[in-house]
């Protein structure tokens, strides 16, 4: 029996070599080109972190602000809640000083009841302002007796150029009311009607505070202006 004598392997040729190495690098090539979108996940992933810390950044400083924003607006509603307290205040204050200052011009006026302001009589040094009114009660037909009167005397007037007004205080109420109604039905009543030469008119009125003078005033004013446009 005869011996098979064995064979060596036969090295490969330098084409066979150049082929492996083509294969090799087309597969390299192929393995890169998978790999390229999971370089550019890996990109992505980066910008979806960086992106999630600048939300969560930003959702801290806006949570931080609106904190800030309650406690400013917890704040301004206490000062407004103070204002409005001092306001309500105020207002009581004011309609208390407003309700004084009327009952004090209602008691001042009170105070006057008894009086009457005589106007446009003119001054003179030796006058005798009982004699006046003496003058005046026959002109107007209306008896006033010197007991009558509690005391008379000039009053400076707010108008510098004018004569001062006479101020007589009764003892009684409805003795001042009866003198001045009985003025009033002689609205005619003049300085010559009194002794003295010259024109002008006596005017006979109660004694009014400045408040109340100031309000009759107003009311004459609008009557007039009513009657002109009427």
């Amino acid at each position: 029996m005869e011996c098979k004598t064995a064979q060596s392997p036969v090295a490969p040729t330098n084409l066979q070599l150049l082929k492996q190495l083509s294969e090799l690098r087309s597969t390299l090539d192929t393995i890169m080109k998978q790999l390229s979108p999971l370089a550019t996940l890996v990109e992505d992933v980066k910008l979806i972190k960086q992106d999630v810390s600048d939300l969560k950044d930003s959702v801290n400083f806006a949570q931080k602000t609106a904190d800030d924003s309650i406690s400013k607006i917890g704040s301004l509603v206490t000062r407004v809640s103070h204002i409005e307290a001092q306001t309500n205040s105020l207002d009581n204050l004011k309609m208390d000083m407003a309700k004084l200052k009327e009952d004090l011009q209602d008691k001042e006026q009170w105070a006057r009841a008894n009086n009457v302001e005589i106007k446009g009589v003119p001054l003179s040094k030796s006058e005798n302002l009982y004699d006046i009114v003496a003058k005046i009660t026959k002109n107007i037909k209306c008896t006033i007796r010197k007991e009558d009167i509690n005391y008379i005397a000039r009053v400076p007037s707010l108008k510098s150029d004018s004569s001062k007004s006479i101020i007589m205080a009764l003892n009684n109420r409805y003795t001042k009311e009866e003198f001045v109604a009985a003025a009033r039905q002689h609205k005619g009543l003049s300085i010559l009607d009194l002794g003295y030469n010259g024109e002008g008119k006596v005017f006979i009125n109660d004694h009014l505070t400045l408040h109340n003078k100031a309000l009759l005033k107003k009311v004459k004013k609008k009557k007039s202006s009513l009657s002109t446009y009427g």
